[in-house]
């Protein structure tokens, strides 16, 4: 077989157009738990790395807590304790997300912040400060396709809930 130059370029062609038909095709959408368990990590994840945009991405406009507080408090809450360093490890453990709708989702997780440079949550309470929350709230899909917390309530845990 000869290769000629509108066999390379045919070729090469095709080998783009596949491409692109691989690239563009329409993808799964994870299902309501998936994606809010995903926010989740992924909210608890910016909060470790100190990056409070990263965190109140989660937090919807709208949101409302039991305590009254609206989005700006939280983004105040955030940042001061994200940022004033107390905290160096989080570990979200327990997360539980209910299907509401296919628009909406209610979740409970425990968090779990430390100081210390543990890796898992096993060696965190044999050498640092421990504090844990209970969070229960819900999560809506926004009409940008996000999923975001809409409101939320937090308990205080005991050190022996953790157990």
């Amino acid at each position: 077989m000869v290769l000629t130059r509108s066999r390379v370029v045919s070729g090469m062609a095709a080998l783009i157009a596949a491409g692109l038909v691989l690239f563009l095709w329409p993808r799964d959408e994870p299902g309501v738990k998936d994606a809010v368990t995903r926010r989740i990590i992924a909210m608890t994840r910016s909060a470790e790395e100190k990056d409070v945009g990263g965190v109140m991405e989660g937090v919807s406009e709208r949101f409302k807590s039991t305590e009254g507080w609206g989005r700006p408090d939280v983004h105040r809450i955030m940042a001061a304790q994200v940022l004033r360093g107390q905290w160096v490890r989080i570990f979200t453990t327990g997360i539980d997300v209910r299907e509401v709708s296919p628009t909406q989702a209610d979740f409970q997780a425990r968090f779990i912040f430390g100081r210390s440079q543990a890796d898992k949550l096993e060696d965190l309470a044999r050498d640092s400060v421990l504090n844990a929350y209970s969070i229960e709230g819900t999560f809506e899909k926004e009409p940008d396709g996000e999923w975001r917390v809409v409101k939320a309530k937090q308990r205080r845990l005991d050190p022996s809930e953790l157990l």
